[in-house]
């Protein structure tokens, strides 16, 4: 059952009935906005640590990767 049959059923007019919905969904857009307006601010934070994290850590490996030396045994 969706609000309009409830409150049909309940024995409220069209006019109540029509302002009901349109306020409701006002509420369900600013809702959904928020919601994305806060995935896009934990996006952008998870993106902003994994690419500190790589910038402090990446310079690590490519420092092990240049010290690396290949020994090669002496030929008798």
């Amino acid at each position: 059952m969706n609000l309009r049959q409830l409150l049909k059923n309940a024995g409220i007019s069209n006019d109540i009935v029509k302002e009901v919905e349109r306020k409701s969904k006002k509420i369900s857009e600013q809702t959904e906005q928020e919601h994305q307006e806060r995935a896009m601010a934990m996006t952008k934070m998870l993106l902003n640590d994994a690419l500190r994290y790589r910038k402090e850590h990446g310079n690590d490996k490519q420092a092990a990767e240049q010290v690396r030396t290949i020994i090669l045994p002496d030929e008798k």
